[in-house]
């Protein structure tokens, strides 16, 4: 080996070995979880961009096995979405709860939730947000995963509102997922990611302050003005 050095020789058959044990260990994957697994290619580098060919050869499986788990390429991103969005759910109300245990609280530990999310360095943006704008039809089958699951974030900062006292949770519980839409989109385009959070978790900060006192003086305002 005229010209190659004994420790470059080394990091080529380190590289190789440690190439080969990771496609045995996702060989040893069930073709229905391996395919799965490649479809993470859907949020790194986008839904059109991903063609089946390569998810085939991420995955390790024949096109058979696709057509026999999904139907196709489209049923394999319906699964991803369907699934991306449940682990989701169950992460938010897990992270949000174990760290506010009031109303108020837990939707201010929604914004430092999300501070955690942008900050992982295979951030790519909202995977919903995402979905919805490269599909560009609101009619389309996976833009109503997505809007599910934003429905689903609004729905659970009305309840949160409701135990932070408050009796009207709208507009507000729209506006807190706007603000979140907003880190989302600004942590992506931006490096100033943290920064973007912490600014929206003191806006959520006056915006509730200002409804649970607006809502307060409504409750003591009739009383005052009959002293």
């Amino acid at each position: 080996m005229d010209g190659i050095a004994p420790e470059q020789v080394m990091v080529k058959n380190t590289r190789y070995t440690d190439s080969m044990a990771n496609a045995a260990k996702t060989h040893d994957k069930p073709p229905r979880d391996r395919l799965m697994t490649a479809a993470q290619l859907f949020y790194s580098d986008g839904i059109r961009a991903v063609g089946v060919n390569r998810l085939l050869d991420e995955a390790q499986t024949p096109i058979m096995t696709l057509y026999r788990h999904f139907g196709s390429k489209e049923g394999l991103v319906e699964a991803y979405l369907i699934d991306r969005d449940q682990r989701l759910r169950a992460k938010f109300e897990r992270e949000v709860e174990r760290t506010g245990d009031t109303g108020r609280e837990r939707v201010l530990a929604a914004f430092d939730f999300l501070g955690r999310l942008t900050a992982d360095p295979e951030y790519r943006g909202c995977a919903f947000i995402n979905v919805a704008v490269e599909m560009a039809d609101p009619e389309h089958s996976f833009v109503d995963i997505a809007v599910a699951h934003k429905n689903f974030v609004r729905e659970i900062f009305a309840r949160y509102l409701t135990e932070a006292g408050l009796r009207h949770t709208e507009p507000l519980a729209s506006q807190l997922l706007i603000l979140m839409n907003g880190v989302f989109v600004s942590a992506q385009m931006h490096s100033n990611f943290k920064e973007a959070a912490a600014q929206a978790r003191v806006a959520a900060e006056v915006l509730l302050d200002a409804a649970l006192a607006a809502e307060a003086n409504e409750q003591t305002g009739p009383e005052s003005a009959a002293s």
